[in-house]
């Protein structure tokens, strides 16, 4: 049986559902950008007074090659990786990396044009953990044993054909009854208990690396997913297209997630820039729109009302931006270069941002001016996979699988 699922706050809010439901433990981030699916941690007590070398390194692991960025739950990690032909489901001790156990099942490594491996993130709901592949392979697992609850192909239950990279985007729970996934034309619901296919949108092909985003569009549940050329919101519960606002030109690699702020939502893409629309159940109006923050592997983070992610256009190495950008009005107030391709978190009025070569700077979330707290370089490779932040320990991976456990914890603290 699951226990109760953890909603957006909009979302809980809309229902009339107790605020205590919005909020798990502090120390967990058991889904794709947080406990709130926003690229935040509530946790303000961490620190970044590190020695010169760093902050120290707890440990250290290999996962096989991938993108899967990290969940945490109840003193559990969960990640993927691709070694020998298979996909791997790591269950790890979070705290000192022992192995839990490890699932494996048949899949190609994908490698078309970057290393390959699982982009997706597991989500753990309760005492399951669920997972997808690039093939569209859905699993559920128990978290304590690593059992398989249940396993369904989408590629066989619906039909529609895979994008060239294949599904990227994380599970998200949008109720109790209802798992979505971002396959086919505009998402795939499955039933959390059984796998089975409450609804599907369709067998169009399409090409998105986007999570669905779950948030209230006239005090009713809506489900966002960012297609290659459109943002189409759905009711999570049947499936039914609500509206659609179109968005799209170049190569519409759109892979970062849709990010809501109450009434409106910006969305971007390295390819596309970005842009503020004002969402109602009816439809979406365009507030603005520019090229001031074109954001590719790493979804930008809204902190007070302005948003911090790394501008991407053009692709120009270590040329990209960290920028900060009035959502109100889209203009810059900052940029910095030297990031790279890389992701960002954010934690109280700090943001945690990883370098696509694996360099962590801790930079003051304010919009006056670029202020760099502290910096260290704790693995390298291409790192285009988002840290997560747990219990003050914060863990980032490499394209190769090189994972590592930083204890960001103050000395003295209960932590340490």
């Amino acid at each position: 049986m699951l226990r109760t699922p953890i909603l957006p706050l909009a979302l809980v809010l809309a229902l009339g559902l107790p605020a205590a439901l919005s909020s798990g433990r502090a120390s967990d981030w058991s889904s794709w950008r947080g406990p709130a699916r926003d690229g935040q941690s509530p946790e303000t007590g961490w620190s970044h007074d590190w020695p010169s070398e760093g902050p120290r390194i707890l440990w250290k692991d290999g996962v096989g090659t991938g993108f899967s960025s990290m969940v945490i739950a109840d003193g559990r990690l969960y990640t993927m990786g691709w070694q020998n032909d298979e996909d791997l489901v790591f269950c790890l001790n979070a705290v000192t990396g022992a192995t839990n156990w490890i699932a494996r099942y048949a899949q190609p490594l994908g490698n078309k044009m970057y290393e390959g491996g699982p982009n997706s993130t597991p989500l753990v709901v309760g005492s399951r953990v669920y997972t997808a592949s690039k093939t569209g392979l859905v699993h559920a697992f128990d978290t304590a044993s690593g059992n398989v609850v249940w396993k369904t192909s989408l590629k066989d239950a619906v039909g529609a054909p895979l994008s060239d990279w294949g599904v990227s985007g994380a599970p998200v729970l949008a109720d109790a009854r209802t798992l979505l996934v971002n396959y086919g034309p505009h998402g795939v619901a499955l039933d959390p208990e059984t796998g089975a296919v409450r609804w599907n949108s369709g067998r169009k092909k399409d090409m998105s690396f986007a999570a669905p985003v779950v948030t209230a569009l006239g005090g009713k549940p809506a489900a966002l997913f960012f297609m290659s050329e459109a943002l189409v919101a759905v009711d999570p519960a049947t499936g039914t297209e609500l509206w659609r606002s179109s968005f799209g030109k170049g190569f519409r690699t759109h892979c970062s997630d849709p990010l809501v702020a109450g009434d409106r939502v910006f969305i971007s893409s390295g390819d596309d820039g970005g842009e503020l629309l004002e969402i109602r159940q009816s439809g979406a109006k365009r507030v603005w729109k520019n090229a001031n923050l074109s954001t590719f592997t790493g979804t930008a983070v809204l902190v007070g009302q302005y948003l911090y992610g790394l501008d991407t256009a053009g692709y120009k190495g270590p040329e990209q931006e960290l920028r900060c950008v009035d959502l109100a009005t889209g203009t810059v107030k900052w940029g910095e270069k030297g990031f790279g391709q890389g992701s960002l978190i954010a934690a109280g009025d700090r943001l945690i941002v990883q370098g696509d070569k694996g360099e962590i700077s801790v930079v003051r979330a304010s919009p006056e001016r670029f202020e760099l707290l502290a910096r260290c370089q704790p693995i390298g490779g291409k790192c285009w996979t988002t840290p997560a932040l747990s219990d003050g320990r914060l863990y980032v991976r490499n394209a190769r699988g090189d994972l590592a456990c930083l204890d960001l914890n103050p000395a003295g603290s209960p932590g340490r």
